[in-house]
């Protein structure tokens, strides 16, 4: 499946976002149904442990799309039993993110579940912050922005707050350009939280949306192609080998400033390194290398 533009598609996009930017589609909080009272007993607690070291060991396996998956049920398994559980919500974010990213993306015939599991994907991150911060649960329940809201929670809730940025901006994206507009100031205002409390989070993650964030947005909306780069830059600097970040420069960066050649600089680095080279993140860099060789295939089609 390939979400990549020509420039020329991208700006007619932007320019049409300017006249619909208000019309984007909009969603309901988990914190709004995040109230539950939960008391275990001896079994139901054993049961939960059970359900996340099960998870557990299917997530080292996770390059393979059933041990992928069988993540996924397992942690919803767990948050079933313990719907207070921060940490099996988190986890569970961060493995629909992979599960959707690194698997239902290359199948076109699975596009509509691509898009739904990065919404249950924000939701889970949403249950997260919700167990793990009732004063943040009941702001963002009273009406707050999540923006307005933030200022409770502290480092504790970075990868929370990481997953579902991840989560909703692939989702906002799949959904519609204007979607992705209408979500711009409460992503901004949650990654400057994240850079500022945990820039080393997920390989300095932060950085790297950022890079993502100002290179996406167009300039009427607060698009920086300069800040962009600065962003990833710092992100590659201190984790050159994630190659998630080299994949970005050339989809986010390259194609939209027609920059061929940075295009292939990048692609051919995440394709020359040897995945295992982090050896926690084998999976995900196998999957950048999935990606990079369909831009490179699609090449001749993004400039």
């Amino acid at each position: 499946m390939t979400s990549f533009l020509k420039f020329g598609q991208w700006i007619a996009l932007a320019c049409m976002a300017a006249v619909v930017a208000g019309c984007g589609s909009t969603r309901e909080g988990a914190w709004e149904t995040s109230s539950e009272t939960v008391v275990l007993d001896e079994s139901a607690k054993a049961q939960e442990a059970q359900f996340v070291a099960e998870a557990e060991a299917a997530w080292l396996q996770r390059g393979d799309e059933a041990q992928s998956l069988a993540a996924v049920e397992k942690w919803k398994q767990a948050v079933a039993i313990n719907p207070k559980n921060a940490q099996a919500w988190t986890d569970l974010s961060h493995a629909l993110y992979f599960y959707a990213d690194c698997h239902l993306r290359f199948d076109e015939s699975r596009a509509d579940l691509y898009k739904a599991t990065h919404e249950e994907g924000t939701r889970a991150a949403e249950r997260a912050l919700a167990a793990m911060s009732p004063a943040f649960a009941d702001k963002m329940k009273s009406g707050a922005r999540i923006e307005q809201a933030i200022d409770v929670l502290d480092a504790s809730a970075v990868p929370a707050l990481y997953w579902r940025s991840s989560n909703l901006g692939r989702w906002a994206t799949l959904e519609s350009f204007a979607t992705l507009l209408s979500y711009k100031d409460e992503v901004r205002a949650i990654m400057e939280f994240c850079l500022n409390n945990e820039p080393t989070y997920w390989y300095y993650g932060p950085d790297r949306y950022f890079g993502i964030f100002y290179a996406k947005a167009p300039g009427f909306s607060g698009g920086d192609m300069t800040k962009s780069m600065e962003h990833f830059q710092a992100s590659i600097a201190e984790a050159p080998n994630y190659l998630g970040s080299h994949t970005f420069i050339a989809e986010e960066w390259a194609i939209k400033e027609a920059d061929r050649a940075l295009f292939n600089k990048e692609l051919s680095y995440v394709l020359n390194t040897d995945p295992n080279v982090i050896p926690a993140i084998v999976a995900e860099n196998t999957c950048e290398q999935r990606k990079a060789k369909i831009l490179m295939a699609d090449a001749d089609d993004l400039f």
